[in-house]
């Protein structure tokens, strides 16, 4: 199996400068589990990009898919977008949340058509300090926006069947200020082991880590 994680610079594991983020964690957890163990190779492609948002997302999906896809095997694409295209410039979101739903929904239909399965992650929230304020940017985000998007996320996995791994409510429960580098959005190591704790997790629920 191969696990295909598109997503923005959270994904791409920014700022997390020792074990390069959630997604290479993985990477190197199904390196090493198939080193010691001589079992099924899973490989971990992560696709991150950052300052993505759907938008760009659905213009590549399928290119960046098919390039790796393996036909002969069932695969698991991880979408993790929402902290850009939440953020908003001038009043207005750089995805409305409208938008932001049909091109998920239009890049899971294309994975399912593929026969792939798919798991969603909601949208991490960001630090207190920033909630409401430009960036140099002038970009704001605003945590109340990101509840409207998380939302939206879970009535398009409901509706896709999709999975959805909630790491917003886990940032909350943990004190999510903690969980920041200095921007206020990106996680640090901690946030980011978080991360890949909860994905391990729904990843062994669904049977795909034994």
């Amino acid at each position: 199996m191969d696990i295909y994680c598109f997503g923005d610079s959270i994904t791409r594991g920014e700022n997390d400068h020792v074990h390069g983020g959630w997604a290479d964690r993985l990477k190197r957890l199904c390196m090493e589990r198939f080193a010691e163990r001589a079992g099924e190779e899973i490989c971990v492609f992560n696709l991150g990009i950052g300052g993505e948002t759907t938008a760009s997302l659905r213009k590549r999906f399928l290119p960046e898919l098919d390039a790796r896809l393996d036909p002969d095997s069932r695969g698991l694409v991880l979408l993790a977008y929402g902290a850009n295209d939440a953020a908003e410039v001038g009043g207005r979101s750089l995805v409305v949340v409208d938008q932001y739903t049909e091109h998920l929904a239009a890049c899971i239909d294309a994975a399912a058509g593929r026969k792939n399965r798919v798991l969603l992650l909601n949208v991490t929230p960001i630090a207190d300090s920033i909630d409401g304020v430009a960036n140099a940017r002038g970009r704001v985000r605003r945590n109340a926006s990101i509840g409207d998007y998380n939302r939206a996320l879970e009535r398009l996995a409901r509706e896709r069947s999709a999975g959805l791994v909630d790491v917003h409510s886990a940032f909350m429960s943990r004190g999510h200020d903690s969980l920041f580098v200095a921007d206020g959005v990106h996680p640090n190591s901690a946030g980011h082991a978080l991360i890949f704790e909860l994905v391990c997790k729904e990843l062994s629920r669904i049977s795909v880590l034994g």
